[in-house]
């Protein structure tokens, strides 16, 4: 008698997740399909269905898993460090300075404007930043921690400006070519400036 293939489920789930990042990417959120994804991993829909549900559900699971791959590794990054120091590294971690960190990126912004029109994306959307806020707000308490936060730093502010600085990038990168014309330094350089300014 044959034994059934045993299947790690959550393996087996990020490889489908990771599939629909690639068919995101290549074809944008509106011109994503099922059987698009199901052919970029070589699965069956039911498969496909089984461990990701519908259309919608997986747009909504992917569009979680990338930023969840995103905050984790700047975090991982920056790990070994503390405060602004951490803080730095996870700005540079997030933005598109490299092949790996631009095709992320390249995903999160086509989820950004499909959440336009896509109240799941857009909420999960929210959420993601929810819980990037809760990582940017230890690295700051840690700075204030340590002496190194200027007086009158408010976080609130300084986390909305982290992440309009890693989008507003992001999508200038990638869609007005700024990594095509050598711009990385100076993203570099923003990152060192978004810091700097925080110290004392």
């Amino acid at each position: 008698m044959a034994v059934p293939k045993l299947v790690d489920h959550d393996l087996r789930r990020a490889e489908l997740l990771a599939a629909a990042w690639r068919v995101v990417r290549s074809r944008g959120v509106e011109g994503t399909t099922t059987r698009a994804i199901a052919d970029e991993a070589g699965c069956s829909l039911s498969v496909l269905a089984h461990f990701l549900g519908g259309k919608d559900d997986i747009l909504v699971a992917a569009q979680k898993a990338v930023y969840d791959r995103i905050v984790e590794r700047a975090f991982e990054i920056g790990g070994d460090l503390f405060g602004l120091d951490g803080l730095r590294a996870a700005l540079e971690a997030v933005l598109p300075l490299d092949e790996e960190r631009a095709a992320d990126a390249h995903v999160n912004v086509a989820f950004a404007g499909a959440a336009l029109s896509h109240p799941r994306l857009a909420e999960s959307r929210r959420d993601s930043h929810r819980s990037i806020r809760v990582h940017l707000l230890n690295c700051l308490r840690e700075a204030r921690e340590l002496g190194e936060l200027r007086s009158g730093v408010d976080d609130e502010v300084v986390i909305d400006d982290f992440i309009i600085l890693v989008e507003g990038s992001t999508l200038l990168s990638l869609v007005d070519g700024w990594a095509e014309e050598g711009r990385s330094e100076r993203l570099s350089h923003l990152a060192d400036q978004f810091t700097d300014q925080l110290r004392t």
